[in-house]
């Protein structure tokens, strides 16, 4: 496989807040890998005030990279106040959920992971 080069034009972020996965507000994503990578998935997920991810899990780790905003990430032990440049790093199988949330603020993250991992939605 060769270089891939992403610009900042290609590709569209699509509104997502249908998505079962979402809560609260608006979401947006726009893929940023494709089919560039047979190894790794990446996008750039944008939440308005309010809105998250509510509860889930991954088969594979999850890095999630704050690019702008304030939001939070939890797991069952609690919850974290990010902000951009701060990075959560979510291992496999353990439930959490991210996104604005009760901030006030919008966020932006970039999500990392193994191509192939599979998204469990959570009741709670």
């Amino acid at each position: 496989m060769a270089l891939h080069i992403l610009k900042s034009d290609d590709g569209d972020t699509t509104e997502r807040s249908e998505l079962s996965i979402f809560e609260g507000g608006q979401v947006w994503g726009r893929g940023l890998t494709g089919s560039a990578s047979e190894e790794v998935t990446m996008s750039v997920v944008h939440f308005g005030p309010g809105a998250r991810a509510g509860w889930h899990r991954h088969t594979t780790d999850q890095i999630l990279y704050v690019v702008s905003g304030i939001g939070k990430v939890g797991d069952r032990e609690g919850e974290h106040v990010v902000s951009a440049g701060d990075c959560a790093v979510v291992p496999a199988g353990e439930d959490h959920w991210h996104g604005a949330h009760d901030t006030g603020s919008p966020m932006a993250h970039l999500t990392v992971m193994k191509a192939g991992s599979e998204t469990t939605v959570l009741d709670s």
